[in-house]
């Protein structure tokens, strides 16, 4: 039997982290929870532990430390999924997808591991968004393997067979969240194989490709250029706007000066208007560090408004790109009439259209 550390009953976590830590290096199997449910862990760099977490019709996973792990382990994953791991983890996501079980990190597992976690040769991933599980697989020299536990004793009492190979139980008490989502992605999208606390409407969304237009103060040049962009982009696929996500795209648009809330400016909605377009529920958007690193691509209004983004997000140089095609910036009509703003929605919607050239 067990031992059973009751975590509500603690006054430090990191007692029982440590703890947890050091029965996993060496090589014993510890029962942790989970953002969803409990899981059986064990180190994947110890011998003979693939062997013992391993269990008939359950997925072990390797539970990475964040998800910018991924690459190592998946380096030819699709953007679709490099997509996901990005915009759901940490969190409750298993990412299910063939592997090359050439490549150096995958040859670095002990053979148990590697038959533990390969499966027709695909491999499941992880990142636990739960501050003991994820402190936990933090605290260790390299991946987790986990594994779901189904039939966690409601009296507390884990004398049954299938808890002989745990040592440790850090007990959470009953959990009545959703299970993890279990999604396989291929070079054709992503398939869920398991939906329970990412439901499909935000795997769609998570797994579209996402195009941002920055201006200043999200009140005329982008809002109109995300319109458009929406627009345009529908009438090239023979879709409406609102099934885009479902075509694998979704379009937003944020300021680097702007409030949450403001409506567009009466100009840009008017000019909207005429091509059909309703921009009147439009309500502005700041550009977060969360939109900069989930867009695919962005486009400034300005080469300033690129120039300000990069000069904090040096790592977005490869997505990020001014609008217009020649380099150019698209002049502010801000306070100048109704022919400069005329003039503007013109020019947006001519650049928009040479991108979605490319786009598509």
């Amino acid at each position: 039997m067990p031992e059973v550390v009751e975590l509500r009953e603690v006054t430090d976590r990191r007692d029982v982290i440590h703890r947890a830590v050091q029965r996993l290096s060496a090589g014993e199997l510890v029962a942790l929870p989970s953002e969803a449910g409990y899981v059986v862990a064990g180190f994947a760099l110890a011998e003979r532990v693939g062997s013992r977490i391993a269990a008939a019709n359950s997925t072990v996973a390797l539970l990475l430390r964040a998800a910018d792990e991924t690459a190592d382990f998946l380096p030819h994953l699709s953007p679709v999924g490099f997509r996901l791991a990005r915009r759901c983890w940490p969190g409750p996501l298993v990412l299910r997808a063939s592997a090359n079980l050439a490549n150096g990190f995958w040859q670095a597992l002990p053979d148990g591991t590697r038959t533990a976690v390969a499966v027709n040769g695909e491999l499941s991933l992880r990142v636990s968004s739960h501050p003991v599980l994820s402190e936990v697989g933090k605290l260790l020299r390299g991946p987790l393997l986990v594994r779901e536990i189904d039939g966690w004793p409601a009296d507390g009492k884990f004398e049954h067979a299938a808890w002989r190979d745990i040592v440790l139980v850090v007990n959470e008490g009953s959990t009545a969240v959703p299970a993890t989502s279990v999604v396989r992605v291929d070079e054709h999208g992503w398939t869920a194989e398991r939906l329970g606390a990412l439901n499909e409407q935000r795997l769609q969304l998570a797994a579209c490709e996402l195009l941002l237009f920055v201006c200043t103060g999200n009140t005329c040049r982008s809002p109109m250029a995300e319109a458009l962009c929406r627009h345009l982009l529908a009438e090239r696929l023979k879709c409406s706007p609102q099934e885009l996500t479902k075509h694998g795209f979704a379009v937003a648009s944020a300021g680097l000066a702007a409030d949450f809330g403001c409506s567009a400016s009466p100009e840009s909605v008017e000019m909207m208007r005429r091509r059909g377009i309703d921009l009147k529920a439009h309500a502005s958007h700041p550009l977060t560090d969360r939109l900069i690193e989930h867009a695919d691509r962005c486009y400034t209004m300005t080469n300033h408004h690129r120039n300000a983004i990069l000069e904090t997000h040096p790592e977005t140089a490869g997505r990020m790109q001014v609008l217009a095609r020649d380099g150019t910036d698209i002049f502010d009509p801000i306070g100048l009439g109704w022919d400069h703003y005329a003039a503007c929605a013109a020019s947006i919607e001519q650049h928009l259209a040479k991108i979605l050239d490319e786009l598509l």
